[in-house]
């Protein structure tokens, strides 16, 4: 289980800028799979996009990851779009919280790993009760030297009819766009019944955290009876967009036009 963690750690990379003292400042999560052998990187779709004006606001943004040499590096977004010819791809469903973007990477000075196409699991496989975990920055914890990845998880709470599915895990502001995964279990239950001791699930990719779920409390005035304050609070589920998603994403005419255009290069 550690070797298993530690691969998928590099698979993580923080999405941030350069602040004004030149040191690196992150605000979100994003990871990196490989598609007909050719690297991309996935996050959340909101994290690139303003989703109230639908402008993109990738500008400023790089990747940041650890390099063999001990230390961070970091690959700019709009260098990877203006000289590669990309841009990011989206699902059709303008709700999906999706965004993929062909990524360049040095294996001989990277320090990285990539989720291979035979890890990613359908919701077809899942059940609610089945234990997951998730990789993300997280504000609050500070890094120094190198991308380190918190760990959480949870267990699948409700798998919805239109292939999300809800898991007892709080996610926070910067978790968005985690990769999410199956926990290995020694016992494994499906709709044959229950399996004991091999696991052949454990550690598949599942899905991509989307946002946590919010619940609200109104303050009433004793005076008036009417509405003062809202308090918003974490109601410790978070949103997961499937495997299925992204799959009807790869498989998408504008993701295979682009792909194209990369293999022909």
């Amino acid at each position: 289980m550690k070797k298993l963690i530690e691969e998928f750690k590099k698979t993580v990379v923080f999405l941030g800028k350069i602040d004004h003292e030149g040191k690196p400042q992150f605000y979100a999560t994003g990871f990196l799979v490989s598609v007909q052998n050719i690297y991309h990187l996935l996050t959340a779709k909101h994290v690139v996009v303003d989703m109230k004006t639908g402008e993109l606001q990738d500008d400023e943004m790089l990747a940041f990851f650890n390099s063999k040499d001990g230390g961070i590096s970091s690959r700019s977004i709009k260098d990877i779009k203006r000289t590669s010819g990309v841009n990011w791809i989206f699902h059709r469903n303008a709700e999906v919280d999706i965004a993929i973007i062909p990524f360049g990477l040095d294996l001989q000075k990277d320090d990285v790993k990539v989720i291979p196409d035979d890890l990613f699991l359908l919701p077809d496989s899942l059940f609610e009760l089945y234990d997951v975990f998730f990789l993300s920055y997280q504000p609050g914890v500070k890094f120094q030297k190198r991308v380190v990845p918190i760990i959480r998880s949870g267990t699948i709470s409700i798998i919805n009819e239109d292939k999300t599915f809800h898991v007892d895990a709080s996610a926070f502001p910067g978790n968005s766009g985690s990769p999410i995964f199956l926990k290995p279990s020694p016992i494994r239950f499906d709709d044959k019944g229950i399996s004991i001791g091999v696991d052949q699930l454990g550690g598949k990719f599942v899905g991509i955290i989307g946002e946590y779920i919010p619940y609200q409390e109104v303050a009433i005035s004793t005076q008036t009876g009417r509405p003062r304050v809202i308090f918003e609070e974490n109601t410790g589920l978070s949103k997961v967009w499937s495997v299925s998603f992204i799959r009807e994403i790869l498989k998408s005419s504008a993701f295979d036009e682009q792909l194209n255009k990369l293999v022909k290069k």
